[in-house]
């Protein structure tokens, strides 16, 4: 009974020291990310990237978006929900506004301690893994999953990067999750255009 105590308290302050350890890390890389040039900028692999894709819509999609936001704040409407008539409106207004703007493109680089993706950095020590989705044209994305970060998943475009040697890179530096596919939601958003 008082090694199972004893165990409980030894895992409790390792969790202790491994959550100030990425906090430390988090810091530094904030830290690090403000200055012009650092080690960091030395990659080994790099390449430009848009931040996100952006799908290319015409102008039946954004007919058919309008029909069916239009139709759906009628309806709202109609069974006396005004709140969510006006809230579905506020939503396709902040859709459009968004999709108005266009991604930046941004330098990826991969060096010795970490990856760095524009200005963020992500060093080696708090990335928990990392998996390549390749299936082109449609997807080409580097995967990391980082600790103490509000996205946990950072999805990074390979934007013609040969993802091979990415992984031999990667794979000895970093626990890959093999197997992962693109979820359910990511495709339907690729089909869908959104």
């Amino acid at each position: 009974m008082i090694k199972k105590i004893k165990n409980k308290l030894i895992i409790r302050k390792a969790l202790k020291a491994e959550k100030k350890l990425q906090k430390a890390l988090k810091t530094e890389a904030n830290f690090l990310s403000k200055q012009p040039y650092t080690e960091y900028d030395k990659s080994v692999l790099s390449w430009k990237a848009p931040e996100y894709v952006k799908y290319k819509k015409g102008r039946i999609w954004y007919a058919i978006f309008a029909v069916v936001m239009l139709l759906s704040v009628y309806g709202a409407y109609m069974y006396g929900s005004i709140t969510f008539a006006l809230a579905l409106a506020g939503f396709m207004l902040a859709y459009l506004l968004f999709d108005s703007k266009h991604p930046k493109t941004v330098k990826v680089s991969i060096s010795e301690l970490g990856i760095k993706v524009g200005k963020k950095i992500y060093q080696f020590n708090r990335i928990r893994a990392f998996w390549i989705l390749y299936n082109p044209p449609q997807v080409s994305v580097l995967n990391i999953r980082v600790h103490n970060e509000f996205m946990v998943d950072i999805e990074i475009q390979l934007n013609g990067m040969n993802p091979v040697d990415i992984y031999n890179f990667l794979s000895v530096r970093l626990p890959e999750l093999e197997g992962k596919e693109e979820g359910f939601l990511k495709g339907l958003t690729r089909l869908l255009k959104l």
